[in-house]
């Protein structure tokens, strides 16, 4: 574009200097050849005068010897003729014009001679008469050549005029044609540069608006010249910020996938008036603790935790707020009340010059309870270790005192009295019988047997065999409620250890209930692998206290229990790759639920 201009410009200044030398060149051309008609204009007056010069002296020459000839006054006239042809002489001629004058200037010497002549000659009248004759005839001869001269001269003058007029109109022609031509030359270029340069800057400039509304189309309308390059230019950027936009995408995306599909709760947190209000959560979060978005995002997070660590809460944000990343476990609130014992870990963050909080949360209350349970189950181990131990050591001597008190109550003769005693401590004897044998079941439990079996019929049948066990009066107070499930499958299962804990519990929930009130109980398939019981019972319900013993080996509500069926019914359960828990609020009832794997796995 750069060059093409400096060409039109170089090429209008051309035309514009050559038309000037133009102009020029021909107004010194008709100047010249107006000062040569000038010049010849001159020469004709010359002519002119030396014809009226030859005129006169033909004049006085036919009044010589006549009163009115002064000869003085011809002489004068000679002179005259001199001059004028000494004039002629001076001006410029062309080669033929100059010849032919100096043949008329030599007979024009040879008339003055002759002229003389006759102004000389006075005693001899004949001779006289044929000078004057003579002289008269050349005079006459002069005046024809000096008028062919002067028409001559004036065909020159009256041809040169007509080629001044000529060149006058062509060079007025020129300049009319310059004064028209040339601003409409000028005016065309102009549009036409203005037109190719008015549409390109158009064209980028619709791109560039196109890219301000975020569309990033490439200019794909031909451009030319430096245009061209810079449309180049144009769309290398556009395909960059294209690349940009895809990357700032992909990585927005991998950051909202990972936002949005971490487990741990993530938070941002407002900092400065707002600080510890929600800015931003993720699902997890909102799982966590039971909110929903628009519950939770203006929130302040001080307010999930209980009032007593609210000063500790403080503290840690003081710490991120100088730039600390601090990790700590605290308790938090879930939005039904729920308390439950997190691992934080908390830092700023900037987001577009703005600073942030970034909290993670970890519900560690499962962690807590694998610990919890990992130390129960070393605990466990020590006392089943010793319990075996224990009773091992006292096995054999008490079943040495049961013969040696069985043999004596039947050989010695005793009163009424004795034989009691003997009874009471035969019954405490059997008491710890029963006490050793479920400390061995407890340490040792016997490696169960799997078969498929029909829980709900196993349910019916420990059913049954409770109502014998507690007796008529109690079955009249106590009502079996069931629920089970008609599309519950077989599954593999030790009947005989589970009937033990079935029954373990069912006589549990008629001591709760002093042996009135109801017993429901429920089976559901949870899903493809588990299947789920449920017994309720209507009885006093537990503290939490007792709840969170209940499994543990010794701990009973019962004054004469030995605190192992439960913790045996776990132990059984575990067994089965199960799960056993209680729930239960004090004086409502209680209720035991257990889970089971319908496929024991292989080496079970």
């Amino acid at each position: 574009m750069k060059k093409q201009v400096l060409i039109a410009l170089s090429l209008m200044i051309i035309c514009f200097v050559t038309g000037g030398i133009y102009i020029a060149v021909s107004f010194q051309v008709g100047t010249e050849k107006l000062e040569r008609i000038t010049a010849l204009h001159q020469v004709e007056f010359m002519r002119q005068s030396l014809e009226h010069d030859i005129k006169v002296a033909q004049s006085s020459l036919l009044l010589q010897g006549s009163p009115h000839n002064d000869i003085e006054s011809t002489i004068s006239h000679i002179e005259e003729i001199e001059r004028a042809a000494n004039n002629c002489l001076t001006c410029h001629h062309d080669p033929a014009t100059k010849q032919k004058l100096e043949e008329m200037l030599l007979d024009l010497n040879e008339y003055m001679q002759l002229y003389s002549r006759t102004l000389t000659i006075r005693a001899n009248q004949v001779r006289l008469q044929q000078a004057r004759t003579l002289t008269y005839e050349k005079g006459e001869q002069l005046l024809t050549d000096v008028k062919s001269l002067s028409i001559a001269s004036a065909g020159k003058i009256s041809s040169r005029i007509q080629d001044i007029h000529q060149d006058i109109r062509t060079t007025n022609k020129f300049l009319i044609l310059c004064l028209v031509l040339g601003p409409i030359a000028i005016l065309l270029i102009s549009l036409f540069f203005l037109r190719r340069f008015t549409g390109s800057v158009t064209t980028l400039t619709k791109a560039t608006e196109h890219i301000c509304s975020g569309n990033l189309e490439p200019i794909d309308i031909p451009l030319k010249n430096e245009f061209k390059a810079l449309a180049g230019s144009f769309n290398k950027m556009v395909d960059s910020l294209k690349q940009e936009r895809v990357n700032v995408s992909t990585a927005n995306a991998l950051y909202l996938a990972l936002f949005e599909a971490a487990g741990d709760g993530i938070c941002i947190l407002h900092t400065g008036e707002k600080l510890g209000q929600i800015a931003s959560v993720n699902p997890a979060t909102l799982q966590l603790y039971g909110y929903t978005a628009e519950e939770l995002i203006g929130k302040n997070c001080m307010d999930l935790s209980p009032a007593e660590e609210h000063a500790k809460f403080q503290e840690k944000m003081q710490k991120i707020m100088q730039g600390e990343w601090i990790n700590c476990t605290i308790t938090r609130i879930r939005k039904n009340g729920e308390h439950f014992a997190a691992d934080i870990s908390a830092g700023p963050l900037e987001i577009n010059q703005q600073q942030y909080v970034l909290t993670f949360t970890r519900d560690v209350t499962e962690r807590q309870k694998a610990q919890q349970e990992l130390q129960r189950t070393n605990q466990m181990a020590i006392v089943g270790q010793m319990a075996a131990g224990l009773a091992h050591e006292i096995k054999n001597p008490l079943a040495g005192v049961k013969v040696s008190l069985d043999v004596l109550s039947e050989d010695v003769d005793l009163d009424a009295e004795d034989k009691e005693i003997f009874v009471r401590v035969l019954k405490e004897i059997d008491r710890m019988e029963k006490l050793l044998k479920g400390l061995l079941n407890y340490a040792r439990p016997p490696t169960p047997h799997f078969d498929l079996i029909d829980i709900n019929r196993l349910l019916e049948h420990t059913i049954k065999n409770v109502s014998v066990t507690v007796g008529d009066d109690l079955r009249k107070k106590v009502e079996f409620k069931t629920d089970l499930a008609t599309d519950m499958p077989q599954s593999e299962a030790d009947s005989g250890q589970l009937q033990q804990v079935f029954l373990n519990i069912y006589l549990n929930a008629i001591d709760a209930m002093d042996g009135v009130g109801t017993i429901t109980t429920t089976t559901q398939r949870e899903d493809e692998n588990y299947l789920r019981i449920e017994f309720s019972d209507t009885g006093k319900g537990l503290s939490e206290n007792m709840r969170e013993q209940i499994f543990s080996p010794f701990f009973t509500t019962k004054s004469k229990g030995s605190g192992l069926g439960l913790a045996i019914c776990r132990r059984l359960i575990e067994q089965h790759a199960g799960y056993i828990d209680v729930d239960s609020t004090e004086g409502t009832g209680t209720t035991f639920t257990i889970r089971l794997p319908l496929k024991q796995e292989q080496g079970e």
